[in-house]
């Protein structure tokens, strides 16, 4: 049990340090420092940094998804709607916000984690896909016939959620929870002309709440 405990707990001074400083500044030596443990007793866990972001990228991705699964476990009528889950998913990433600051040079030092990355779009396209057809059936969103631009919205949804925080952000203002509010509305406004009349009117109200 310990040793799960100590795991937990470099777990846990990563992603607070590399939130608060960057995963590229921050290096093993600086997590077992503020830990206060040694450096043995960290590689002991993870032979290096790269090991500790794959291991939070997993568990982003795993929050990610249990996000868009939501509505398929509950009944039709329970079903969040877009501005819910939108909401949730970009609680996903300010908990790992580092990762939309600094995905494409942790990419490129790491392989693996560009293999994970890429997977991980695809699975996230799959669900939000899925989820939208749920919508169709239920009322919430009108049906996209082009496939073409079915992939737009999607892509778009995706580039600008994994993309705001670099957008808002500057090294004179630091991203803040108004920073995510903001990344919501920029993609509850984007998809309204996707919602039916009626739920466009519930949208709407969000918006302005």
């Amino acid at each position: 049990m310990k040793v799960a405990r100590n795991r937990e707990r470099i777990i846990q001074a990563g992603i607070e340090l590399f939130n608060q400083s960057g995963a590229v500044a921050v290096t093993t030596n600086h997590i077992a420092d503020h830990l206060r443990i040694s450096p043995g007793n960290l590689y002991f866990h993870f032979r290096n940094k790269e090991e500790i972001v794959r291991e939070l990228f997993d568990r982003m991705c795993d929050a990610t998804y249990a996000v868009w699964k939501t509505g398929e476990k509950i009944d039709k009528k329970s079903l969040p709607t877009p501005a819910e889950l939108i909401e949730r998913s970009f609680d996903v990433f300010w908990n790992y916000r580092f990762f939309y600051r600094e995905m494409y040079h942790l990419r490129r030092k790491d392989p693996l984690l560009a293999r994970k990355w890429r997977s991980h779009l695809r699975k996230t396209v799959r669900l939000l896909q899925a989820t939208y057809g749920r919508w169709v059936k239920n009322g919430v969103m009108r049906k996209v016939s082009d496939p073409k631009e079915m992939q737009m919205i999607s892509d778009v949804v995706l580039v600008t959620s994994s993309s705001f925080l670099q957008f808002f952000e500057s090294p004179e203002r630091p991203a803040s929870r108004r920073s995510v509010k903001q990344g919501v509305h920029h993609i509850a406004r984007l998809l309204l002309p996707y919602h039916t009349d009626s739920s466009q009117a519930q949208l709407r109200a969000f918006l302005e709440s």
